[in-house]
């Protein structure tokens, strides 16, 4: 479980903070941009066209319409000069305001009228795609509520701008605990789907050794040498060495016949000519004594495996056995 945990882990932290970066800067601003529209939508008009003119004259321009004109509440567009030109400038309150193609239009024909050179034509809403290409034919420069918000955002009172900040602030926190928690959920179900495709841990076989039993010389069916028993197994009294295949064939089916009579012995097989399988109650040392002690008796055969195997749905495990390695 730990190797799926620690990746599960870094990808959950990775897709946090790209959350917090995401949510916490980019779409902070965003947000903040909105609530700044909606809060310059939400002001009375002369207001809002104070701030518009205040703005414009930190972009380099003087509002040649008199302050008493603009005070009116009645004009909506303001004749401004910079660098000895004409500019005529159009402020359309309201955040649903669309600046379209025949606002554009209209607005051209009233630049003309009153002898201005360029123009610029201002809303906290939004503008039709279509009006673009006519307004920069026209000279004419078209300011939504997107690009109006960072030139007019300094010049309001701090605690409007502090309202605004809270809200954007607000709603980012909210949006970077939601992503934290589904980074989680995400590493959650990322730490599952690599524990299933894992493969299980094998069982390591029970492998035992036993000390080592001198090897007969191979020859014919000789008496061989007395050789010291492995713990918990008598030593047998002779030694039988087969001289040829034949005869150790016959051997191995020799051993298969003993060992299957003995206590808790389903059955025996070679599956190799040098592992023997046995199908037991149960995998214990005095299982594998027992079996030992048969293939003792035969000087070819006593270091093959013993493979001791438990019975079907045992809690038991796989044993693996030598009686002998020489």
């Amino acid at each position: 479980m730990l190797t799926a945990l620690i990746p599960a882990i870094v990808i959950a932290v990775i897709l946090g903070a790209i959350g917090s970066l995401y949510f916490g800067n980019i779409q902070r601003r965003r947000d903040e941009a909105d609530a700044g529209i909606r809060a310059l939508s939400g002001m009375r008009w002369r207001e809002f066209s104070h701030f518009v003119l205040d703005a414009m004259r930190h972009r380099g321009y003087d509002v040649l319409t008199s302050a008493d004109e603009a005070d009116r509440g009645q004009q909506t567009e303001f004749l401004l000069q910079r660098n000895g030109e004409r500019a005529l400038l159009s402020c359309k309150h309201g955040s649903a305001y669309r600046l379209t193609r025949q606002s554009v239009s209209e607005f051209g024909a009233s630049m003309k009228f009153q002898g201005a050179i360029s123009g610029l034509l201002i809303t906290p809403g939004t503008i039709e795609p279509d009006a673009r290409r006519p307004a920069e034919s026209a000279h004419i420069e078209l300011i939504d509520g997107k690009a109006l918000w960072p030139e007019i955002a300094p010049l309001l009172p701090q605690a409007l701008k502090d309202e605004v900040q809270n809200i954007a602030g607000q709603r980012a926190r909210r949006s970077v605990l939601i992503s934290w928690l589904g980074a989680a959920v995400a590493g959650i179900a990322i730490a599952f789907v690599v524990a299933a495709s894992l493969p299980p841990p094998e069982a390591k076989p029970d492998v035992t050794v036993l000390r080592d039993v001198p090897q007969a010389p191979h020859s014919a069916t000789v008496a061989a040498p007395k050789a010291e028993a492995p713990v918990g197994i008598s030593a047998p009294s002779t030694v039988v060495v087969a001289a040829t295949e034949e005869e150790e064939d016959k051997q191995r089916a020799e051993v298969v016949r003993m060992v299957g009579t003995l206590p808790g012995v389903d059955r025996a097989v070679w599956t190799t000519k040098s592992t023997l399988q046995v199908f037991v109650d149960e995998t214990s040392t005095q299982r594998f004594d027992e079996i030992c002690t048969v293939l003792m008796h035969y000087a070819n055969l006593r270091t093959s495996r013993v493979h001791l195997q438990p019975p079907e749905n045992s809690q038991q495990l796989v044993r693996f056995k030598q009686c002998a390695t020489m």
